[in-house]
């Protein structure tokens, strides 16, 4: 699988290489995250160290025109990229165009979401490794421009993962579980908070494997890969939060895409 080289710093899933000096103006894609030095950085949150230095890890927005972003002593420019387009076909015209009572159910669970990634709490670790959930293929990448029955809708802010219903879904990184349950479009949910304002979500589950308030270590089970909620087929459906933003989960793992 290609990797993007995210400015002059780059994340495997073994180790973090960084380079003798960040430099002050940096450019990254829309969606990916920068590494800086925390003390340039003058800004809370995700914090890894490496050769006793600490550096703060952060969330860029998807955008689709260039944006511009000023963090401490760092001048950001974020470039909008084309990740492909996606249409897929939902025959359940309900979960298209909602009634009412649930576009109300799936709007209170959208913002109870967005309340839950807001937070921010203690590390589990120092730094920013990962492993996949799911050690299979990706089917469909983030940021894809998304068309349901030839309407456009929102993009792709997750990643795809093929996986048969009942497949284990284990935890990437050590974390502590602050919701297992069902939601209209995304089935059965759960998000991880790994503290410092980095989290995980996982949808679709066939089941669940734990419960609010677990602890989870790297690689523990936490669920099993469904077709719950809105989908035309088994698969996981992962998204990655760094300070309130939605980030590439490509760049945090090594999986090869599906050839069909």
């Amino acid at each position: 699988m290609r990797r993007s080289l995210l400015i002059s710093i780059f994340l495997s899933s073994c180790a973090l290489n960084l380079e003798d000096e960040i430099p002050l103006s940096l450019t990254a894609d829309s969606g990916s995250f920068v590494i800086l030095e925390l003390n340039r950085a003058n800004q809370e949150g995700y914090v890894i160290t490496k050769d006793k230095k600490k550096y703060l890890v952060y969330g860029l927005p998807y955008v689709t025109k260039e944006q511009f972003l000023n963090l401490g002593e760092y001048n950001i420019t974020i470039k909008p990229k084309f990740f492909g387009e996606s249409r897929i076909v939902i025959s359940d015209t309900n979960l298209v165009t909602p009634k009412l009572s649930d576009q109300e159910r799936a709007s209170a669970e959208y913002l109870k979401v967005k309340k839950i990634v807001s937070g921010t709490s203690s590390q589990f670790d120092n730094d920013f490794n990962f492993i996949a959930p799911v050690d299979n293929v990706i089917t469909s990448k983030f940021g894809k421009r998304r068309f349901i029955n030839d309407n456009p809708r929102s993009p792709h802010m997750a990643l795809d993962i093929r996986g048969a219903v009942g497949k284990e879904i284990v935890a990437p990184k050590t974390g502590k579980v602050l919701m297992a349950e069902q939601h209209f479009y995304g089935g059965k949910k759960i998000i991880l908070d790994h503290g410092g304002g980095l989290f995980t979500a996982y949808s679709h589950l066939n089941e669940f494997e734990v419960e609010e308030g677990d602890i989870v270590m790297k690689g523990d089970i936490i669920g099993y890969v469904g077709m719950t909620g809105r989908v035309t087929g088994p698969h996981l459906h992962w998204e990655v939060y760094l300070n309130e933003e939605r980030i590439n989960p490509e760049l945090l793992i090594d999986l090869k895409y599906a050839q069909d």
